[in-house]
């Protein structure tokens, strides 16, 4: 699930059709780049968790000491919260449009049946619904390529240095590109990977599994989020159309083929959007969990792990509150992903800590290249989040 039901989420889907609504092809390069990050620490967090049994909060506990260790506790589960919420949200706006239901009740709906889905479910099984009914989102891709896209001007794209005229334009480019390098990289999405490798009990004989999930998974979602950057070049940017809203994003992810393939590319993004406000829930847990050493597991009976149960049922409830309050999920959608890049290197340096250090890892320690391409992506990883902030200030969040 980590891999697409929950890679290609609400964030993606907004930032990445806007990007291709405003400058085309030319922020394409920033999609490689975060597929090629979260291939790397994803593969690495896996590998930690499978050889030195430490899921990621641990990490972060052992490695930050326990003040910036609670202190990045407390942000990545505001981020959690965040990004829960505008999940719920846009799990609402995708079943009022298909069904024209008010969409209050649809929300306060879903704020009960999925919580209930995961408390009667088995870890496995929420993963594999979720994960295989986002396939559904294969529509999308399959309308950018039917739509022609301009091959040539996608290959310019995979350089950085576009030549962006005005001051502002320069700006919302490197708005979108952090938001773009951010998306791919939440860090909920490693919280989640490595809790996951425990919980289904990887050994070091399943290694290989690991970075075949992490590589090929990463790249699918990779393809769907380059599909949304085709589809908002190829339909927005001609006639001048900033999508502000989801709706814009599926309908453009049916454009060719009418009504019948708008339901299925509703369906595959609901289960996109209903696995990342899965995972973000359950994060938020496994993060409490994990930092404190209580009892934690999905596949534990809840008597067992009375507070890792009580904690993402609440996750779930404080993020519906936000939604029903009136807070926009696309409004929690711009805030979560630059928040997320700001405390983005508090989750990354410890993992590449722990993957590089031999007495935990042993044979399975970092190669030369594995730490190399780790402090590489960690030093980009820097630099977006100390942009992130003020290019959000500098732009209004992103508007043209």
């Amino acid at each position: 699930m980590t891999a697409l039901g929950g890679f290609v989420d609400l964030g993606q889907i907004v930032f990445t059709t806007q990007a291709g609504a405003l400058f085309g092809y030319r922020l394409l390069w920033a999609i490689v780049l975060g597929t090629l990050a979260i291939i790397a620490y994803m593969e690495m967090c896996g590998r930690v968790a499978v050889v030195a049994r430490k899921p990621v909060f641990a990490i972060v506990r052992d490695r930050l000491g326990k003040p910036l260790g609670i202190a990045m506790l407390v942000a990545s589960n505001l981020l959690n919260l965040l990004t829960c919420a505008a999940e719920l949200g846009g799990l609402a706006i995708i079943v009022h449009l298909v069904t024209g239901w008010p969409e209050r009740t649809v929300l306060l709906g879903i704020g009960v049946l999925l919580p209930l889905l995961v408390y009667v479910s088995k870890f496995q099984w929420i993963e594999r619904t979720f994960g295989l009914s986002g396939l559904l989102m294969i529509v999308f891709a399959v309308s950018a390529i039917v739509l022609h896209p301009d091959w040539k001007a996608a290959t310019v794209g995979l350089n950085p240095f576009a030549h962006i005229t005005g001051h502002h334009q320069a700006l919302l480019y490197a708005y979108f590109a952090v938001g773009i390098f951010s998306a791919m990289l939440m860090v909920y999405e490693v919280h989640f990977y490595s809790s996951g490798a425990i919980e289904e009990d990887w050994k070091v004989k399943d290694l290989s599994e690991n970075f075949m999930v992490a590589s090929l998974g990463s790249v699918l979602g990779s393809l769907l989020t380059i599909a949304l950057l085709a589809l908002g070049t190829l339909l927005f940017l001609p006639n001048h159309i900033f999508p502000e809203q989801l709706s814009s994003a599926l309908v453009a992810g049916a454009w060719p083929y009418g009504q019948k393939m708008l339901v299925l590319a509703c369906l595959g993004t609901l289960a996109c959007i209903g696995g990342a406000a899965i995972e973000t829930a359950l994060s938020g847990a496994y993060n409490i969990c994990q930092f404190f050493n209580w009892p934690w597991g999905k596949n534990l009976p809840p008597k067992s792990a009375k507070i890792y149960t009580a904690t993402w049922v609440g996750m779930f409830v404080i993020a519906l509150i936000t939604v029903l309050v009136g807070v926009q999920p696309l409004q929690l959608v711009n805030f979560s992903i630059i928040f997320g890049m700001a405390i983005m290197p508090f989750t990354y340096y410890p993992i590449l800590r722990v993957a590089a250090d031999r007495k935990l890892m042993g044979k399975h320690v970092n190669t030369r290249f594995d730490t190399v391409v780790g402090v590489v992506f960690l030093m980009l990883i820097v630099l977006a989040a100390a942009a992130a902030i003020p290019l959000m200030i500098l732009t209004h969040s992103g508007q043209p």
